[in-house]
C-alpha cells in the first residue's frame, strides 16, 4: 500500500506533463488553413542560387499578392512537399 502511494503522485506529475506537451504541440501547430492548390517544380543538377530574404516565422495569413499553397519541389535525392505562401 505504501508503494501504490508513492507511486501517484509520479503518475499525476507524467500526466499533467503529457498533457502540456499536447497544449503545446496544439497551440504551436501549422492552424486550420489548407492550401488551396498544388505546385510541382523539378529541379536539375546545378548550382546553388543566393539565398531569399527571411520570411515570418509560424505566420497563419499571405502577404498581398499571395496564396497559400503546397509547393512540390522534385530534386535528384527524392520528393519534398513545403507548404508556403506562393505569389499570385
Amino acid at each position: 500500500m505504501r508503494r501504490i502511494r508513492a507511486l501517484v503522485p509520479i503518475a499525476l506529475a507524467l500526466a499533467l506533463a503529457g498533457g502540456t506537451g499536447f497544449l503545446t504541440a496544439t497551440a504551436l501547430g501549422l492552424g486550420s488553413q489548407a492550401p488551396t492548390s498544388t505546385t510541382t517544380i523539378t529541379i536539375p543538377t546545378g548550382a546553388q542560387g543566393p539565398p531569399g530574404p527571411p520570411g515570418s516565422p509560424g505566420a497563419e495569413s499571405c502577404p498581398t499578392g499571395s496564396t497559400f499553397k503546397a509547393l512540390e519541389i522534385d530534386h535528384p535525392k527524392g520528393h519534398v512537399t513545403i507548404y508556403t505562401c506562393i505569389a499570385d
